[in-house]
């Protein structure tokens, strides 16, 4: 049975596995440079991050420094003892 199943499904030549794997490796190096750096490290070489919005702007960064304490409402009173 091995032997039907490769003779129906040759297997790749070496050129065509070589071109493959070189897209392969060119879409993962596109993809690290365009989304990963700039989502993780904030590092974007190619200004795509803050295109999309992945990098903070100066503004926003700013922003995420200033504290504003969260409103906590405050606790309702306690009931009166009835007797």
């Amino acid at each position: 049975m091995t032997d039907a199943v490769s003779r129906r499904h040759p297997l790749p030549s070496a050129r065509k596995l070589a071109g493959s794997v070189a897209l392969a490796a060119a879409s993962a190096a596109a993809i690290l440079i365009l989304l990963v750096l700039p989502a993780e490290y904030e590092i974007d070489p190619t200004g795509f991050g803050r295109l999309i919005g992945l990098v903070p702007t100066d503004e926003e960064r700013a922003r995420a420094l200033t504290f504003d304490p969260p409103m906590i409402p405050e606790a309702p009173a306690p009931p009166r003892p009835t007797r």
